[in-house]
């Protein structure tokens, strides 16, 4: 009996050992967690230059079909003329239009003279073909300006343009590829009377000589050349979205005013 008491005495119990600190609500350290991440370690701040790539302004020219339209429509004489794409629509445009011809490049070039994209006095049948493949090959070229050569007159440019301060402008001037270098234009803040346009033309240096004659020339017809300028100033007053207009160069012939070339800007 004694043996089986020793086998069933009931074993100590273990003694809960005290802590030392106070245990902390799990929440409360999930906070505290949170506000160690949210600290971050002071950074050096350092501010790359960027180069500021420029890109070219792109000029939005009329096409040349419209801007001869636009002329015709303000009653500005223009020669015979025909746009072409291939031989087939060169070899009509000739028939209708003869010989002598000039040839010029047309579609996304702003100055024809600075791309080698003209050819006159063009007599005959082959001199016309190798004149249009030379010029369709330019850069920008996607149609061939046949038109009617004009073998007298005088030279002038008379253009419109929006200037900042002035606003809408109409300038004459001596024609070809020298109007820059020459300066002798005149300028006029449009609408335009007739006087204004009659003393403009008194103003260039070169109205002396195209309207008295010069080397065995007839003298330009005065009320034509007038008549173009009061029509370029209706052009610009009449269509806001016009920012330049250049007829350059305009034929002052004994009888008309012809207007042999046209570039027109919008904005």
């Amino acid at each position: 009996m004694a043996l089986l008491k020793g086998l069933f005495k009931k074993k100590p119990k273990k003694q809960k050992v005290k802590r030392l600190y106070k245990k902390k609500p799990v929440k409360k350290i999930k906070k505290i967690v949170k506000k160690i991440h949210k600290i971050k370690p002071e950074r050096k701040v350092i501010i790359k230059e960027k180069k500021m790539k420029i890109s070219p302004i792109s000029i939005q020219k009329m096409e040349d079909e419209k801007a001869y339209e636009v002329l015709k429509k303000y009653r500005i004489t223009v020669p015979p003329y025909a746009f072409c794409k291939n031989e087939k629509e060169l070899l009509i445009s000739l028939k209708k239009i003869g010989f002598p011809c000039v040839l010029k490049v047309s579609g996304n070039i702003t100055h024809k003279t600075d791309v080698n994209g003209i050819r006159l006095n063009i007599n005959n049948l082959e001199e016309a073909k190798k004149a249009f493949y030379d010029l369709i090959k330019i850069k920008g070229c996607n149609k061939v300006l046949v038109q009617k050569m004009i073998t007298e007159g005088y030279e002038i440019i008379v253009g419109g343009k929006k200037d900042p301060q002035f606003g809408r402008i109409v300038a004459l001037g001596s024609g070809g590829i020298f109007t820059e270098f020459l300066k002798d234009v005149s300028f006029r803040v449009s609408p335009l009377s007739r006087y204004d346009a009659e003393s403009m033309l008194k103003e260039v240096k070169f109205s002396d000589l195209i309207l008295k004659g010069f080397r065995g020339q007839k003298p330009a017809n005065l009320d034509s050349i007038i008549d173009v300028i009061l029509s370029v100033s209706r052009i610009m007053e009449n269509n806001p979205q016009i920012k330049e207009l250049d007829i350059n160069p305009l034929f002052a012939t004994s009888t008309k005013a012809i207007a042999t070339d046209v570039r027109i800007i919008l904005e």
